[in-house]
């Protein structure tokens, strides 16, 4: 049987954490201190040091874009109430992490790795729960690369949460003028000019 009371306690803790995503996650975009996502990103538990990002012959260093998570795009909820105990359950980003890889001429491929976490609230119950994530790519606030994918987890009985990992790879920024940005976000979130970099 789950603990409601217990879950419920949790519950109304997380959104004052999350409600900036200030409170959920490392707050690095390079994930040092994500186990998880630094295996399934770099292959290592730490990422690699700023002096081994490659380097492009013609251009210099190659500075690996920071990862924005959009406004609005830190977390959804779904609610069968008004107040804190109609809430079902939320899913959030909780770490990003990115890797560029130079092509050569200017260009190179990226790397996007989001974590996450899946908690069910007072009202919620086992099961299945996801949402669609999309990582946009930007130069000069023009859109050069767009994917969307389904991310979530399934919570078993006795359990109120479960974490996720998504991995976006070779996603190709070609050479041009501008800076790149990197926004990833939850349903609704989209690239907007207040934002929050990770």
């Amino acid at each position: 049987m789950i603990d409601h009371t217990l879950r419920q306690g949790r519950w109304l803790a997380l959104p004052l954490l999350c409600l900036g995503l200030a409170g959920c996650g490392s707050g690095s975009s390079s994930s040092a201190g994500n186990t998880a996502l630094n295996v399934i990103m770099f292959q290592s538990t730490t990422p690699p040091p700023a002096d081994q990002l490659p380097k492009d012959d013609e251009d210099g260093p190659l500075v690996c874009p920071e990862v924005i998570v959009s406004d609005g795009g830190a977390a959804i909820r779904a609610q069968s109430g008004q107040d804190s105990s109609g809430l079902r359950y939320q899913i959030s980003i909780t770490d990003v992490a990115r890797q560029c890889t130079t092509t050569g001429g200017g260009a190179f491929t990226l790397k996007v790795g989001v974590e996450g976490r899946v908690l069910l609230g007072p009202a919620g119950t086992p099961g299945n729960y996801g949402a669609t994530l999309t990582t946009t790519v930007t130069r000069a606030n023009k859109v050069i690369g767009k994917r969307s994918a389904r991310v979530g987890a399934a919570i078993p009985s006795g359990q109120s949460g479960a974490d996720f990992t998504h991995v976006e790879d070779g996603i190709l920024v070609p050479a041009g003028q501008g800076d790149i940005e990197i926004f990833v976000g939850l349903g609704g979130g989209a690239a907007a000019p207040a934002r929050r970099r990770r």
